[in-house]
């Protein structure tokens, strides 16, 4: 097959784990001997990330809507397009249907009604009918990370149409259970609709314990000033190595109280890491599921795990175990069978 992937960033461009997704998924493509290409923004020099060839338009991710004609040229040459949320998704549907090829979109967003709780305002609603527009469109597949994913988007709104989920992979074997310290670990971009200031809330009710928040992003500034005198910050990523991947395996509990996510790495990273988990986000983790916004109740898992470290080394263990089924090897076969079922379909 020849698959054009379409993606508003591409490495070593990065901004957060969906750049992270469309790498692997262009590089194994790739590795299962699919040709494929990669248009996106950036500088126009650079012509290939690793062995993978990339065609960058100069512009801002959020303009990346106005570049059909850019996509277009190139999906002359593709048997299939193979587009993501958010900024990339329309343009491609748009040169889908005018060239009558196959299109599939990676659902790696999908807010709906929470867009007014991180975007307070008219520029919330914006967004939410932004993501109405782009969205509701009839793609030959929306897949989908998660089954909670999928079942939040029907909840929001989103028409029932060709709708699959396949569940990425993780590099569990970067993450191995070290000796545990007494930390409760947060990693992710600092933004709202990550639930950091709930973060900031449980540590002020637990200053017997340590905090780490490690990450970057927008709310960075504010959170420090607001952050409990048990609250660290460390300004790392995966592209860091081994002190990234050190702090998740010397970790107690992983705490992510997120208001959404499409499917969570940060949590098979913990989990393949050996921590118990709390979070909001029902990924199947051992540890504890808690309510959305409810510190009183995220306070009191994470005492009871942090008190009982047998309790918390059992479900670290079980975790380890349950991270193993997130492959890629799995995710990019589940991706060609569904790519496959498309080109039928059109044939």
């Amino acid at each position: 097959m020849k698959i054009l992937v379409v993606h508003e960033l591409f490495l070593p461009d990065f901004a957060g784990g969906g750049e992270k997704l469309v790498y692997e998924t262009a590089r194994n493509l790739q590795k299962a001997g699919h040709e494929v290409r990669v248009v996106t923004t950036g500088d126009s020099a650079v012509a290939y990330f690793e062995s993978i060839p990339t065609f960058r338009v100069k512009r801002n991710r959020y303009l990346f809507n106005f570049s059909f004609w850019t996509i277009a040229k190139h999906a002359k040459w593709a048997d299939l397009i193979q587009t993501s949320t958010y900024n990339a998704c329309f343009p491609s549907w748009a040169v889908a249907k005018l060239f009558r090829k196959p299109i599939a979109c990676l659902i790696m967003s999908y807010w709906g009604e929470e867009w007014g709780r991180m975007r307070p305002g008219i520029t919330g609603t914006i967004s939410k009918l932004f993501e109405r527009f782009t969205l509701h469109r009839h793609f030959d597949a929306n897949i989908f990370l998660s089954d909670f994913s999928k079942s939040f988007a029907l909840g929001s709104g989103m028409p029932n149409k060709n709708m699959v989920v396949i569940n990425p992979g993780v590099e569990t074997s970067l993450y191995k259970p070290l000796p545990k310290e007494n930390i409760i670990l947060f990693s992710g971009r600092f933004a709202k609709q990550k639930g950091v200031y709930d973060v900031l809330k449980v540590a002020a009710l637990l200053p017997q314990f340590k905090f780490v928040m490690m990450g970057w992003g927008e709310e960075e500034v504010c959170l420090r000033k607001e952050a409990p005198a048990n609250v660290t910050f460390l300004n790392k990523s995966i592209k860091d190595g081994k002190e990234f991947f050190e702090r998740y395996s010397t970790a107690s509990v992983f705490f992510l109280p997120s208001y959404g996510e499409t499917f969570g790495f940060v949590l098979v990273e913990a989990m393949a890491a050996g921590c118990a988990v709390v979070s909001t986000i029902p990924l199947g983790f051992k540890g504890a599921l808690v309510e959305k916004g409810n510190v009183q109740q995220m306070a009191a898992e994470i005492s009871r795990l942090m008190e009982n470290k047998t309790l918390s080394r059992t479900y670290g263990t079980e975790n380890s175990r349950l991270a193993r089924q997130y492959t890629w090897e799995n995710y990019t076969t589940k991706l060609i069978e569904e790519y496959e079922r498309l080109l039928r379909k059109k044939a």
